[in-house]
């Protein structure tokens, strides 16, 4: 997977910021929690100053910190980075599918109470793309793409479950296999 790093300047105010993406860096404007409020009440008229490409994380991980060391970006006024960067938090990170992120997630969503007007909401996009609402409701795939779907499924990762023979992805197995299977005998005392 490819990593972007890249320097943003404001154009009117001269704020800079200094971030990562796995987007197209020229079209993202940046996440900074400072930055975005930032753009909310300046505008997004900014200018990328410079963008680096990597490949490796490890290599992507020092240079950035290097970065935000040598331009001191936590510390100086003209930066809007409340932390240093370290090229690989943001965004979808593997520390926010840990077991006790999870829970913590799950106990902050629990009990939740939607206004009328979200419930409204909700039940007016029920059965949008139901039937003949659906972009693909009479159409077929080419030839082609019946193939190349055929192909990936058969180049596909598995996994087989010790405890129930059940061969899966690697998205299923950790959920419903390995460890979580329903079938697998408690241990012996």
């Amino acid at each position: 997977m490819i990593t972007y790093l890249y320097h943003k300047r404001h154009i009117q105010t001269g704020l800079n910021y200094f971030g990562k993406t796995i987007r197209d860096p020229y079209v993202y404007l940046g996440s900074g929690q400072y930055w975005t409020r930032h753009l909310d009440k300046h505008g997004a008229n900014i200018e990328t100053v410079k963008v680096w490409k990597f490949t490796d994380l490890v290599e992507c991980s020092a240079f950035a910190i290097e970065f935000s060391i040598k331009h001191n970006i936590v510390e100086s006024a003209e930066w809007a980075n409340l932390r240093v960067e370290n090229g690989r938090d943001g965004g979808h990170t593997p520390a926010a599918y840990t077991v006790e992120a999870r829970l913590k997630k799950g106990k902050k969503l629990k009990g939740r109470v939607f206004s009328k007007e979200t419930l409204d909401k909700m039940s007016s996009h029920k059965g949008k793309h139901l039937g003949s609402k659906n972009p693909m409701y009479g159409k077929n795939q080419s030839i082609y793409t019946k193939e190349l779907q055929r192909e990936r499924a058969l180049n596909r990762e598995r996994k087989l479950c010790e405890h129930c023979n059940t061969e899966c992805s690697p998205s299923n197995f950790s959920r419903w296999h390995g460890l979580n299977c329903r079938n697998k005998k408690p241990p012996q005392s």
